[in-house]
């Protein structure tokens, strides 16, 4: 297994993954039934300290929207992000997602989506690189970017009370050369996510969810599992781990008619490498939910309050 922060060089992580699944499978697009948009800030090792610089945090902001195309049995996403260090590396990306949803005779679904798009690596001035010779690193230590195109897959398996989704991020690995020669290409690796849920009903007031990501470079691993406790469809509270990095508390609550809007907060207590890192990462989410528009033929799907789900 590896340290997490291995994955979060090259893909932003977030705590509250579970809540917005776009980000990491394409498939899940439009299967939650309503128009949803999504807002993370993540503050990653706040108050961290560089070694030229002082202060400074990892900071990422992710931006989501989905909707159902239910006349066509599909789904539709967007996403945006902007990743940054305080040393100066940073990148932004625009996805757009497709899904095909097939109907299984048990009432789940299988769903099938591709995401394409435009990823843009960035280095600013304040980047400083330990070592000097390689024609990438002394380019890095400038202002310059460059954008690749990006695809991925995944494939989504949903019942009424579990799910499981399998995407693999990166599939055209992205060469970013920075108009040195192609000897010294920076690579972006392919990353396999696997992911799981399960809703539990203890009673008719309390849902016990537990949850689950794994990802793999092909090289290295990192896990992360938890659970998660929503009371009368609106509360929740629950807690995880990031094997080799953090423990996580997650809390939020729904509001306005049928839960539209919901409001999240995630703590991570750094357990490993403190040292080289800040003790706590702190991230906020925003979503709100409309009533499906009537599309291509199919029905108006509304927004159900009852079996609230983490999608």
């Amino acid at each position: 297994m590896a340290n997490c922060s291995v994955f979060a060089q090259q893909d932003a992580q977030l705590s509250q993954y579970m809540f917005n699944p776009l980000y990491i499978n394409p498939a899940t697009a439009g299967t939650d039934g309503v128009m949803r948009f999504q807002l993370h800030y993540r503050n990653q090792w706040s108050a961290y300290q560089t070694t030229y610089d002082g202060s400074g945090s990892l900071g990422t902001q992710v931006l989501t929207a989905s909707m159902p195309l239910n006349g066509l049995h599909s789904g539709l996403g967007i996403q945006f992000v902007n990743d940054k260090t305080p040393s100066g590396s940073g990148y932004q990306n625009m996805l757009l997602s497709y899904a095909y949803q097939i109907g299984l005779r048990n009432g789940s679904i299988l769903s099938i989506g591709v995401k394409g798009g435009f990823h843009t690596k960035t280095f600013d001035s304040r980047f400083r690189p330990g070592e000097t010779g390689d024609p990438i690193v002394d380019a890095a230590s400038k202002n310059i970017s460059e954008s690749k195109a990006d695809l991925a897959l995944g494939i989504l398996y949903k019942a009424q009370n579990y799910q499981l989704g399998v995407s693999l991020n990166h599939v055209n690995t992205p060469n970013y050369s920075f108009g040195v020669t192609r000897d010294s290409e920076y690579k972006i690796k392919q990353i396999l996510n696997i992911t799981a849920s399960y809703d539990y009903y203890l009673n008719d007031d309390v849902k016990v969810t537990p949850t689950a990501l794994w990802r793999s470079d092909f090289v290295t691993s990192a896990l992360e599992g938890g659970a998660i406790f929503t009371y009368a469809e609106k509360y929740w509270l629950g807690g995880s781990y990031r094997l080799n990095d953090a423990g996580i508390i997650l809390a939020g609550l729904s509001m306005l008619k049928d839960n539209s809007l919901r409001l999240g907060y995630s703590l991570d207590l750094t357990t490993v490498g403190q040292a080289a890192k800040s003790p706590t990462s702190h991230e906020v989410l925003i979503s709100y939910a409309l009533p499906a528009p009537k599309l291509f033929g199919g029905k108006k799907t509304p927004v159900r309050t009852p079996r609230f789900r983490h999608q």
